[in-house]
């Protein structure tokens, strides 16, 4: 599968579950671009944040090229929204109301660890409100190539044509950094591989007009997934490529000491 929604996905969206399928295929198996393979808060801030918060303390930000001393290690954070009018989260009963967006960080397009954060934060807060808004805008931003933006497109269709909402989480996708700095591999271009898990909500639900509500992720693993981000920075811009890590589906917490003690050493 080399897109978020997978042809099983394609056909549920018939049936009012297409959209919450793209997320399960997502979840499971994520590479929206590559070639081998949170969070919306309830509370916004009205002025530009540069950055991403960092899970740590911060350090001077790297410069074009260059290597932050931050550490990124943890669940990614994103604190950049724009907030219009009274937030009312989504419920069984009416879809999210005056949801704040997130806005794309100031550093998203830096050359350097920071800005590859921040890109990466921004894509997945984006995707994390097209889930409870159906609005797609800040993904277009936080996708450069477009691809992701096609894959999630049952979302808009399924709040356009009223079929339904999601409810009950505000992070229905969740991404930990399993280690507080990528790997960079040498060559002409900037690239990483950054090792994480992708997570679930369990409390995530949807409600069909007609249907009734169920759970957002249903006949699939909630069990974390390791996967390894790759971050290129061509045209002056972060692309991502998650890739789910072949050989072992679940990041245990034997695998994330391994991980950390790794990166301690290196």
């Amino acid at each position: 599968m080399t897109t978020f929604l997978s042809r099983r996905a394609a056909l549920a969206a018939a049936t009012g579950a297409g959209a919450a399928a793209a997320l399960t295929a997502c979840a499971s198996d994520i590479r929206p671009l590559a070639d081998s393979s949170p969070s919306a808060s309830g509370e916004a801030s009205s002025s530009a944040n540069p950055s991403a918060s960092a899970s740590a303390s911060a350090s001077p930000s790297a410069s074009a090229g260059g290597s932050s001393e931050k550490s990124y290690l943890g669940p990614v954070k994103f604190d950049n929204y724009e907030k219009k009018g009274e937030y009312v989260p989504a419920d069984e009963t009416h879809k999210a109301l005056n949801m704040p967006r997130p806005r794309p960080p100031a550093n998203m397009h830096e050359n350097s660890i920071d800005g590859a954060y921040s890109a990466f934060s921004f894509w997945l807060a984006s995707v994390n409100y097209l889930v409870l808004t159906g609005d797609d805008e800040p993904l277009k931003q936080a996708d450069p190539s477009g691809r992701d933006v096609k894959s999630f497109h049952d979302y808009v269709t399924f709040y356009e044509s009223n079929e339904g909402w999601f409810y009950g989480s505000e992070h229905a996708l969740q991404v930990e950094m399993m280690t507080p700095q990528p790997e960079k591999v040498e060559g002409s271009e900037p690239l990483y591989y950054w090792r994480i898990t992708l997570s679930k909500d369990p409390n995530a639900m949807m409600h069909v007009e007609g249907k009734g509500n169920r759970p957002m992720y249903q006949n699939t693993s909630m069990e974390p997934e390791l996967s390894n981000l790759k971050l290129s920075y061509q045209d002056g811009k972060w692309f991502t490529y998650p890739t789910k890590v072949r050989g072992q589906s679940t990041a245990s917490p034997s695998a994330k000491s391994s991980d950390e003690a790794s990166s301690k050493n290196a």
